[in-house]
């Protein structure tokens, strides 16, 4: 008997992306933990917003927008839609949006080591204008 592996061959750069993009790229509890985690090592600073481009990229969030974390009450509060800014985004999919402020450094590593723990995950930064203000994108790829 035969074994076959079926494959899919893509034609362009944009028709590949969609297709990475039909599977999620972390567990919504997975996020809450490295979240939990990296807000424990600089607990003094604020919290970042999360932002989902992709309805699929977060399983157990089924919906794009801007989230922050409520550790209270164990879940991910809907604070807006995603703006202009980051609506034309193609290249990623999640992010950890920071404003800008005079001690990011340390906040900003607490959370690329937390998601560096994963092994699987990885962080791209990016400084950005959002809603006219200077702000720091942590992007989590695969």
């Amino acid at each position: 008997m035969e074994i076959a592996y079926p494959f899919t061959i893509y034609k362009n750069a944009e028709e590949d992306l969609l297709a990475a993009g039909s599977k999620p790229l972390i567990h919504v509890n997975t996020l809450a933990q490295i979240c939990f985690r990296a807000f424990s090592q600089a607990p003094d600073f604020p919290k970042p917003e999360i932002v989902i481009l992709d309805h699929q990229a977060v399983e157990g969030i089924s919906q794009p927008g801007r989230f922050e974390l409520d550790f209270d009450h164990n879940y991910f509060k809907k604070t807006g839609e995603i703006g202009s800014e980051l609506a034309k985004e193609k290249r990623f999919r999640l992010g950890l949006s920071h404003e800008k402020n005079t001690d990011e450094k340390q906040v900003l590593e607490s959370y690329e080591k937390a998601v560096l723990l994963h092994g699987e995950l990885s962080i791209v930064f990016e400084n950005r204008q959002v809603n006219s203000k200077e702000t720091a994108i942590q992007w989590i790829t695969d």
